[in-house]
């Protein structure tokens, strides 16, 4: 029986800062509203969807911008529509648990249940300025304690990567061989030059080598005067763009995937299957550079 699942990117424009989280959830609706008129059976928001990108800058008031409940009581309104509509949902947020601070995304099942969370491993900066960094999430964001983590929804094997993680091949490569067959990954990212062209490559370097689809979604436009990129898009196991996003604000960006897809192009490459392992080695050595600021 064929597997095939409409998914999207739900690109979000500027958060600004003093918006309220029911503004904002608002926007997420009418992306969803655009969603459900189209079957679809999978969103997915960006990272930090709730709040303005904060980490642009160091600041001692950023309490505000952290969720003390999973799922945050903001999105009940956003969930329970989707549920209704039987749309699964991927959301990135500011999370405070137990003292510590992280940057995490959640998903929901079509029906509701929440299939877990996956806090952010990579963090991008320094914790004080250094001339070099354009962000500084250090300063804020504790490394994300889950692990790389797959979960069964929308019939499907799903799994999370959040911004920065996106960067590290072994991100993917710790989700396809946990059986991922869609990664989602939610970003802000300033502009910068080739900040498009990186995070495209990136996106289609992990989908490939892992031959999985991957769906990258931003937030995007001049947020509190910075600049973020947009490009959010679908992805499948070759590589190719399947859709993307042509603004840098509020935006659907659609696809409809076939999951039978993988299994050819895995027959055929077998990347996973013809890894030899007892030459990565180097990989898992401690880290020997320091992180700077730290």
């Amino acid at each position: 029986m064929p597997r095939h699942l409409k998914v999207a990117a739900a690109q979000m424009g500027p958060n600004n800062e003093g918006t309220p989280r029911e503004a904002i959830v608002e926007r997420m609706l009418g992306l969803l509203g655009q969603g459900i008129s189209d079957g679809v059976e999978l969103i997915a928001y960006p990272e930090m969807a709730l709040t303005t990108y904060f980490p642009k800058k160091v600041r001692p008031d950023f309490d505000q911008f952290f969720e003390t409940e999973v799922p945050p009581k903001p999105l009940e309104p956003l969930l329970r529509r989707a549920a209704e509509a039987r749309v699964a949902v991927h959301v990135g947020f500011c999370e405070k648990a137990e003292g510590k601070y992280f940057n995490t995304a959640l998903l929901t099942d079509r029906d509701g249940r929440l299939c877990g969370t996956f806090r952010k491993i990579h963090l991008p900066g320094t914790k004080a300025p250094d001339g070099f960094a354009q962000v500084f999430e250090p300063y804020y964001f504790a490394h994300g304690d889950t692990g790389y983590r797959v979960f069964d929804c929308a019939g499907a094997r799903m799994g999370v990567a959040i911004c920065q993680d996106r960067r590290y091949p072994e991100s993917y490569r710790c989700l396809a061989l946990q059986g991922a067959e869609i990664i989602l990954i939610g970003y802000n990212t300033p502009a910068s030059p080739l900040a498009l062209d990186l995070n495209e490559l990136c996106l289609r370097s992990g989908a490939y080598a892992n031959l999985c689809f991957v769906v990258g979604v931003a937030k995007a436009g001049v947020e509190d005067g910075v600049e973020l990129i947009g490009g959010s898009c679908i992805i499948n196991p070759l590589g190719q763009v399947l859709a993307k996003a042509a603004t840098s604000g509020d935006e659907l960006v659609v696809a409809r995937i076939d999951l039978d897809q993988m299994g050819p192009v895995r027959k055929r490459w077998n990347f996973l299957g013809r890894r030899q392992p007892r030459h990565y080695g180097p990989v898992l050595a401690p880290v020997t550079e320091k992180e700077p600021n730290r």
